[in-house]
């Protein structure tokens, strides 16, 4: 348990010395009192704090609302055509780079686009068709398992009294919902709050900006340390004040619904309003997701593919980008195996506090927001050293550490099942921490092992938000270099690279899946 100790200690001190810069930054800043006074009563710092939270409610209550209609209606259609694959494909939005997915909305939703906003796009309008691209399937596939927490005799009565579908809604399934309704809000609502390149690509201009991006801005092209300080700063209270009501919510549900479940919602009646409407939920939802990334294939099969995959740029930012990923979720699968299983040791050895404390430490850092770390580290370290040299050291750290809740989720209680049914063997075999790891770990583990592999490696590929902060030319990514071909109206290449950014996603993901998961990791 001592190297779980080290561990947790040495998180809360990555997380504690960032922000104790930010707030020793703030005290040398004390005498200059007119300077934040100035920027609290200046029109666009409210502005910029209202749009925040404002995109972000908005963000939640679209997503969540759709998602309860779409989850209710797979659950009254268990046998719609491709509902398996449907389900499946909803799953995309969890690794598709934020970048790569703000492409293909401009390209469904722009000047020449398939259902053309023009500028409209580009302002609160986008960033919600942004959000809620990647939000309702996320909400849709964490809403469906809570049908299944419906007991059989409660369909059976609806139905015995021929319930209507309001009173099954009223009586049945909102009860159910709303214990679990309220944590998927609070988490949406933090991912719309932290979200940086949505709105970065989207936003449009000064009046479409949040805490975030002006962060970035105040950093990278205003040279304003005191001002990103300040933003860092209120951006980190409202975060852990939504993480303080979180934890009154913290039931969630898994992310993996039941294919196979929901069969006894088959005893109930179904009105005809309900037989017309649900169908065309899901098809809404399915075209509403599958669109753009089927737009900017296109757009990317139409446009200069030869040009882009033949220019060294792009193979140098993938070299970069791979590199970056697959440390990353080395990093963080190094850290979380000896944290969970120092956690789970606890945990048998009757210590319930101890191991909590464990699984609090690595998943706090995810109420952080990865930029205000970054801002914290940058104003640490540019008194000492040339941060932009350090760049993917760093981007490589906090990527890693970022991916910590992931793992944890994923894998914790794996091990947590896996060392109370073992313990003991491994013990009487005399077996050492390779030999036990070698023979027992790997073997049982390797599943969520190399789904946590997966998603970490392609949620650090696809990440904008630290490399915007500290890269540089000699430093580019495939994000970054998207991001910069399309701030530079490189439409047509910016597609060409984007296809090729998913593609690497994706290939990545089912690479390490497969081939740490093994064969049970096929569906």
């Amino acid at each position: 348990m001592k190297i779980g100790i080290i561990i947790s200690l040495f998180l809360l001190a990555f997380i504690a010395v960032p922000l104790i810069s930010l707030f020793g930054a703030s005290d040398l800043l004390s005498s200059q009192k007119s300077t934040i006074a100035e920027m609290w009563n200046s029109t666009y710092f409210r502005r910029v704090v209202f749009f925040s939270i404002w995109q972000a409610f908005l963000s939640t209550v679209l997503s969540i609302s759709v998602a309860i209609l779409v989850a209710r209606a797979f659950t009254r259609l268990p046998r719609f055509p491709f509902r398996h694959l449907i389900l499946s494909l909803f799953g995309l939005p969890l690794v598709v780079p934020a970048v790569v997915a703000v492409l293909g909305i401009v390209s469904v939703y722009g000047k020449q686009g398939w259902l053309p906003l023009g500028e409209n796009l580009y302002g609160l309008t986008g960033i919600l068709i942004a959000h809620c691209f990647f939000n309702i399937p996320l909400a849709v596939r964490l809403l469906i398992p809570t049908w299944d927490t419906v007991p059989e005799q409660h369909w059976r009565l609806a139905s015995q009294l021929q319930f209507s579908s309001w009173q099954q809604w009223k009586h049945i399934e909102w009860p159910a919902l709303r214990e679990n309704i309220p944590s998927i809000a609070l988490l949406i609502f933090m991912l719309c709050l932290t979200s940086f390149a949505v709105v970065l690509t989207l936003g449009g201009g000064p009046r479409s900006t949040t805490l975030e991006v002006a962060i970035y801005q105040s950093l990278r092209f205003d040279f304003e340390p005191t001002q990103a300080v300040i933003l860092a700063l209120l951006q980190l209270v409202i975060c852990l004040t939504v993480a303080l009501l979180a934890t009154r919510f913290s039931k969630l549900p898994d992310v993996e619904p039941n294919l196979n479940s929901h069969q006894n919602i088959n005893q109930v009646q179904q009105s005809l309003g309900d037989k017309i409407t649900q169908p065309l939920f899901i098809i809404f939802a399915t075209v509403f997701v599958v669109s753009p990334l089927l737009a900017m294939f296109i757009d990317a099969i139409n446009g200069p593919m030869l040009e882009v995959l033949t220019d060294g740029k792009i193979w140098k930012a993938t070299a970069f980008s791979l590199f970056i990923g697959l440390v990353a979720a080395s990093l963080s699968l190094f850290i979380a195996w000896f944290l969970l299983n120092a956690s789970a040791e606890a945990s048998i050895k009757n210590k319930p506090i101890l191991s909590q404390s464990m699984l609090l430490s690595g998943s706090i850092i995810f109420v952080v927001p990865p930029l205000v770390i970054g801002t914290g580290l940058f104003i640490l370290l540019s008194n000492y050293v040339n941060v932009f040299d350090w760049a993917i050291g760093i981007v490589i750290l906090i990527n890693g550490l970022m991916g910590l809740p992931f793992i944890i989720r994923t894998l914790g209680p794996a091990i947590r099942q896996h060392k109370m049914q073992y313990n003991k063997l491994s013990t009487s075999l005399g077996f050492n921490a390779w030999e036990r790891f070698k023979h027992i770990d790997f073997p049982l583990l390797r599943k969520p092992i190399g789904l946590s592999a997966a998603l970490v490696a392609t949620i650090a590929i696809g990440d904008l938000g630290v490399i915007a902060l500290f890269g540089s030319p000699e430093t580019t990514t495939l994000p970054l270099l998207l991001y910069q071909r399309l701030a530079s109206y490189q439409i047509p290449q910016a597609a060409v690279t984007a296809a090729f950014l998913l593609a690497i996603s994706l290939c990545l993901f089912w690479l390490l899946e497969k081939v740490i998961g093994g064969k049970h990791a096929e569906h």
